[in-house]
């Protein structure tokens, strides 16, 4: 790595780090965007008169457009280009918060929601594929891995300025509505931003536009590593072409049975992500706080912890814990660890009274988010890029990250209900039987991916050895 960084002049760092920062805008407001509405439901809910099932529609609409979103950004991006099509969702980003924050009624408000949330999941595609291919080899998990933080970061700022804008305006009846116009911010940034960026050099090669892709290279590398990098993309595109008449198609491959059974496993690794209850409290942190006994005020503040121990532990796996363990040992732990949080939750929100029982619930909730941002919140996409065939790898994970969505969506939505119907603490008790039960699936099922070659681990699923 330091020596790709050496070879640069100090004009291309700097262009190649400008690049990388600018497109990280992209994951920066998928964060914020989601995590946005967890200290404006309060102010929301009495202001718009919203009930439980209009509130998980709030919530959960944002994510069906993400859904969506995520399976149109790919195709989107390759007509279009990882430029153009980023500069176009910060337009619809853009529009999206404005649209949010002067809603009049409900309608317009889950209008307004699913567009950001269409803009949220074709960035949540586009912006780590444009990182990759501007990205040097020696720094692409790196470059790439900062648009994952980049998410927590913004859930982190949302609370934060929340909190700001909550402490100061909270007098006001439609305080919500400040809260959600700050989405704009961002979405100006990645529009300012891109539009001073250059276009993926792979995607110009794709389209033959070899000089521009040369000339956006020798940008962002050393002359001579760019022009071998050149070559050996466009050597790559000519194989790809002679060999893609030969090449079995996705729906063939669907028909082997060894496919088909990792593709489900793949879905339902990326939908269980879900099931562990982490955007239960990132999107509903504020009301759980306050059901559990602290003022609105409060509630805002001490939720702003759950976004920092959020990125500690996004941190924390990513620099110490994804290299040193294998695959499953750190999920299996995760699990376990969350599933005895969410007991501990159950069991406080149950038995105690008085002061400390919200001190409780906003400390163990912290430290199940941080449990699970630093096993599952870095792992699941992991192990996705890892787990697939080459010739389907797109396909699996573009649906793989689809169900990871409408589980989201579900779950989102299910929880302002179970909690009105059940209350909190069984919702959790709830929750900490499926993560148990996940531990199972994930023993019996999901193949360990750690210390494999993606070539090694291909033979090793399709001889069932």
């Amino acid at each position: 790595m330091s020596s790709i960084i050496m070879k640069l002049n100090p004009q291309q760092r700097k262009r190649l780090h400008q690049i990388t920062f600018v497109a990280t805008f992209g994951g920066l407001l998928f964060g914020y965007d989601t995590g946005v509405i967890n200290g404006a439901f309060t102010s929301l809910k009495s202001n718009m008169g919203l009930t439980s099932t209009t509130e998980g529609l709030v919530m959960s609409v944002l994510l069906i457009g993400a859904a969506l979103g995520s399976i149109f950004g790919g195709r989107f991006a390759d007509v279009f280009g990882r430029r153009k099509y980023l500069l176009s969702l910060s337009i619809v980003f853009f529009l999206g918060a404005f649209l949010s924050a002067v809603a009049p009624n409900i309608e317009i408000l889950l209008s307004a929601r699913f567009i950001l949330g269409f803009a949220v999941g074709g960035a949540s595609v586009t912006a780590p594929t444009f990182i990759s291919e501007v990205a040097p080899t020696e720094m692409r998990g790196k470059l790439t891995g900062l648009n994952e933080v980049a998410i927590v970061i913004g859930q982190l700022l949302a609370f934060a300025i929340n909190a700001v804008i909550g402490i100061t305006l909270g007098h006001l009846p439609d305080v919500w509505r400040y809260m959600l116009i700050v989405q704009a911010v961002p979405a100006l940034g990645l529009l300012i931003g891109m539009w001073n960026a250059p276009e993926s050099p792979r995607w110009l090669l794709t389209r033959g536009r070899r000089e521009e892709a040369l000339n956006i290279l020798k940008q962002i590398r050393p002359e001579e590593r760019a022009i071998k990098e050149y070559q050996d993309i466009v050597t790559l595109l000519e194989e790809e072409k002679k060999n893609a008449e030969g090449q079995e198609s996705v729906l063939s491959m669907l028909k082997t049975p060894w496919v088909f059974k990792i593709v489900i496993i793949g879905m339902i690794w990326a939908a269980i992500q879900q099931t562990t209850g982490v955007n239960v409290i990132m999107y509903y942190g504020t009301e759980i706080l306050n059901g559990a006994g602290f003022s609105e005020t409060l509630a805002l503040v001490c939720n702003v912890l759950n976004g920092v121990c959020s990125v500690g532990g996004m941190v924390i796996g990513v620099t110490l814990m994804v290299d040193r363990f294998k695959r499953k040992t750190i999920i299996i732990g995760g699990f376990f660890v969350m599933a005895s949080l969410h007991l501990l939750i159950a069991g406080v929100d149950n038995f105690m009274v008085g002061d400390a029982k919200p001190i409780l619930i906003w400390l163990l909730g912290a430290l199940f988010v941080m449990s699970m941002q630093g096993t599952m919140g870095f792992i699941t996409w992991v192990v996705l890029a890892e787990l697939f065939p080459l010739k389907i790898r797109a396909f699996a994970m573009g649906i793989s990250v689809f169900a990871m969505w409408v589980m989201n969506a579900f779950v989102s939505y299910m929880f302002p209900l179970l909690k009105d119907l059940w209350g909190l603490g069984p919702v959790f008790l709830l929750l900490a039987v499926i993560n148990y039960s996940m531990i199972i699936f994930v023993k019996l099922c999901l193949p360990e991916t750690s210390k494999k070659s993606l070539e090694e681990l291909e033979k090793e699923l399709s001889t069932g050895k």
